[in-house]
Formats: structure tokens, sequence, C-alpha cells
């Protein structure tokens, strides 16, 4: 992924209005002014027919068939930002705005600090070990092939930091929580980012 560093873009329409030549697969630019009016990040995915709603997806203004701005961090989030979309998605219908079960990263991550805060409408056990964040080395699915066997890391009902590796291998996370509604087992989580904040919201 290439960031393009030393000045930001002005708004939605500037980099809607960007030339097949300044849209490079995985090139990430940054805006002053999203649709709410607050600096944010998009990465240009050539391959992608995501339906354009000028804020998480953006058409050039060419009208290609293929080939969206995809919104990957926003300012209120903080700490970096990085290009990934939202998938498993079908199920989250606690929040709009790109909710999912997993995010499929763009590019390699050497040390990435994310953090996780729990939303209102999420009820997660009272235990140190009641969230696990999983890598997967294949698109998350129910047979749990591609899932590692451990989590990369167990946080506190509370949530917290971490840091995580994403290479070629590992492309995907996933978030389990343990849900007192079954038994205290972990089930997965329905989460959105905004920068490097993962907020969890619920289970589907």
């Amino acid at each position: 992924m290439t960031i393009q560093t030393g000045y930001a873009i002005a708004d939605i329409p500037a980099i809607k209005a960007l030339t097949p030549l300044q849209r490079t697969n995985g090139y990430s630019r940054q805006v002053q002014a999203d649709a709410a009016g607050l600096p944010a990040w998009y990465t240009c995915i050539s391959a992608s027919t995501a339906t354009p709603d000028d804020d998480l997806v953006l058409l050039p203004n060419d009208n290609p068939t293929t080939g969206r701005w995809l919104k990957c961090g926003g300012a209120s989030g903080g700490g970096a930002a990085f290009g990934g979309i939202m998938v498993c998605t079908s199920g989250c219908t606690v929040a709009s705005g790109g909710s999912g079960k997993a995010l499929q990263f763009y590019a390699p991550q050497a040390n990435l600090e994310l953090v996780i805060e729990i939303g209102f409408d999420i009820n997660i056990q009272l235990v140190s070990d009641a969230i696990a964040i999983y890598r997967w080395s294949a698109a998350p699915n129910t047979t749990l092939s591609g899932k590692e066997s451990l989590p990369i890391i167990s946080l506190p009902n509370t949530g917290g930091k971490f840091n995580i590796i994403i290479n070629s291998t590992y492309q995907w996370i996933s978030i389990f929580a343990k849900n007192p509604a079954k038994n205290n087992l972990l089930d997965g989580v329905c989460f959105v980012v905004n920068g490097n904040v993962i907020t969890l919201l619920g289970y589907s």
C-alpha cells in the first residue's frame, strides 16, 4: 500500500475527481474532510464493485465498472490508519457503517497497535479472558478452516490494546467474546473499525 504523504486532498469530491492514472490499486489518500467534515483515509481498490454511498465507498467521477475508493480510517479513532475491509457482514445488523465479523487487511503490518473498545449494547462475561482475537490464513468461515488454533491475545471484558503482525499468510482477523446468553461460550462479534480502534457492537 502506498500512502501519500505531505498533504491531504481537500474533500470527497476532490478524491472522486482523481484520474485513472492517480488510482493505482492499494494507493491511499487522506482527505481533509469526509462526509462528516473530518479527516479520513481512503484506499483505491481496483477490483471493488461495492455500492457507492459517498462516505464509506466512493465511485470515481468517470464511473468505472470496477474500482472504488474505500474508507479505511477516520479521525476519531486516532493511532495508525491502515487499509482493510470488513467481511462476514451479512449477519451484522446491530449497526450501520460497515460492521462485520472479520477484517481483511490490504497490506502487511509489521507491528500494528489496535485498541478494542466495548460498545453500549454488547454484554460480555466479566472475566480476564473474555475477548479473544484470532488471525486467519483464509477468509473466515463457519467451518473455522484457516483460523489459528490459539488467539493472538485474550483481553478482559473491558477491552484494551494489543499489537498484531499481518503478513501474506495471515491476512484476516476476527474477534470472539464470551456471551452470557450462550453459557459464556466464545461467540463471534460484530465490530467496526475507526482509525486503529475496533469497537465491539454485538453478536449476530
